[in-house]
């Protein structure tokens, strides 16, 4: 699985397993530096912090992924939303990724003897719930289960290794007029991942992720624009390594044109600059975001994010 990760930056510590959690999703959330663990909104938000679902409106989503892990393969989720006003929301989601035919190769002549497909499912249900206007409290529970669909034959283990995980988060509105939010999630808390045996079970990578939102009011901009801004901190609770951090702004005209931009530093996907755009048609959203970070640049791929959200 070695190459199937090749997409993932590497920034030191102990050797980790269930990477795929670390893949980003979402293209409002990748368009605005990965910033999302307090102001993300929609299906987007399951992915960084569940608590951000609680207040927000019903909606089935597609989201797809291009990248250099998955160029080859697919990398593409579903997600349902059901909100109940003032008692919170339950979600449902399915990522499915493929990670592109792989050689398999005999260990002793070094010859080709068929063909392996890596793939990874991630099934997750969310519950959020709000206390009171101002604080929202979320968990998701998810399960990764790995495949190795062989053609010909090959030595990739004939077990299917899974595990289980949890994402818990919170949102904090500091401000009466919502101006200032925080937003705080632990991500992939669970049990190590076992590909052949227990002595070399890898550890998930579990993170930490604090985020401050701003949404200021000028008294000189138009009504009919809105602008807000995000900045966050991701701490590695496994394996040690750099902090990350990330930081995006959005502009909206009318609620229904949006232009994003953010900048990433130590990111799954490397460090780097990161855009997108949204358009907003009665109950249909659609958001685009590319990044262009240190990776793109040596592999030639240049991470591209989708999002369709259907709101009813």
């Amino acid at each position: 699985m070695g190459l199937a990760r090749a997409g993932l930056a590497q920034t030191g510590g102990a050797a980790q397993g269930a990477l795929d959690f670390l893949l980003p999703i979402g293209a409002r959330s990748v368009g605005m530096g990965l910033a999302a663990v307090a102001l993300g909104t929609g299906s987007d938000a399951l992915w960084w912090n569940p608590a951000l679902v609680a207040r927000g409106p019903r909606e089935v989503a597609l989201h797809i992924t291009q990248t250099l892990a998955t160029q080859a393969g697919t990398d593409a989720a579903v997600a349902f939303v059901y909100t109940v006003p003032r008692v919170g929301s339950v979600a449902l989601s399915y990522r499915y990724l493929t990670y592109g035919e792989q050689p398999a190769v005999d260990s002793v002549t070094g010859l080709q003897t068929g063909t392996f497909v890596p793939t990874s499912t991630i099934a997750a249900a969310s519950f959020a719930a709000p206390f009171g206007s101002r604080l929202a409290v979320g968990v998701t529970g998810k399960l990764l289960r790995i495949v190795y669909p062989c053609t010909g034959a090959c030595s990739t283990t004939s077990s299917a290794p899974e595990t289980g995980a949890l994402d818990i988060g919170a949102q904090y509105v500091l401000t009466k007029d919502s101006l200032v939010t925080l937003g705080a999630a632990v991500r992939s808390l669970g049990f190590k991942l076992q590909i052949n045996d227990a002595p070399q079970a890898d550890a998930l990578p579990t993170q930490f992720d604090a985020g401050l939102g701003l949404a200021p009011k000028f008294a000189s901009m138009p009504a009919d624009v809105r602008v807000r801004g995000e900045a966050d901190v991701i701490v590695a609770m496994v394996g040690g390594g750099s902090p990350g951090f990330g930081i995006g702004a959005e502009a909206a005209y009318q609620g229904r044109y949006q232009a994003r931009a953010g900048y990433v530093v130590n990111g799954p996907m490397g460090s780097g600059f990161t855009f997108g755009l949204g358009l907003s048609t009665g109950k249909l959203r659609l958001d685009f975001a590319r990044m262009a970070s240190g990776i793109q640049q040596q592999s030639g791929v240049t991470p591209t994010y989708l999002s369709l959200r259907y709101l009813f």
